[in-house]
């Protein structure tokens, strides 16, 4: 899978909820995400719980670059998660682990999330999924809209994954 994303400090939440709901985005409720993170190269590999009842392997490559930028990813539901990140610790070695608070918005083929990310704050991000080259073509368009409806200036975005951040 593919998609384009941007992810930003959130300096004004209510700003934010309040653009949210004018884009009429579809509230799908509270994800509280803990995300294990191998020490891997290249690319991200992370072992994902979602609500304690969800988990996922997740592998991705994307660019560091303060901009919205594409990310090609891989996504393997997992039946015993402890059973996987033993294993995957063993190998490689865990380099960091993030616990955040995601309260997620769909809106087109675009995903919104409010994060609030323990020990770093808060943030919004948008990713575009593309599912077809008509979908990679227009997402540039769309972000740029996101970009300005969102209010979001250059000096919020952020270049790095939560776990550089942490790391």
């Amino acid at each position: 899978m593919k998609n384009f994303e941007l992810k930003a400090v959130c300096v004004d939440s209510r700003g934010a909820l309040k653009a949210v709901k004018m884009l009429k985005a579809s509230y799908k409720g509270i994800l509280i995400q803990r995300d294990v993170y191998f020490n891997i190269s290249p690319g991200r590999l992370k072992l994902r719980s979602i609500n304690e009842s969800i988990h996922q392997l997740i592998y991705y490559k994307r660019s560091n670059r303060a901009m919205a930028r594409f990310s090609n990813y891989y996504i393997c539901e997992i039946k015993h998660p402890k059973r996987v990140e033993d294993t995957l610790s063993e190998i490689y070695g865990i380099k960091v682990i993030v616990s955040k608070r995601r309260k997620l918005y769909l809106w087109q083929n675009v995903r919104i999330h409010f994060d609030t990310v323990r020990k770093l704050g808060k943030f919004i991000e948008f990713e575009i999924v593309c599912r077809s080259k008509i979908q990679e073509t227009k997402s540039a368009e769309k972000m740029r809209f996101l970009y300005k409806f969102f209010n979001i200036t250059k000096e919020s975005i952020i270049n790095t994954s939560y776990s550089d951040m942490l790391f």
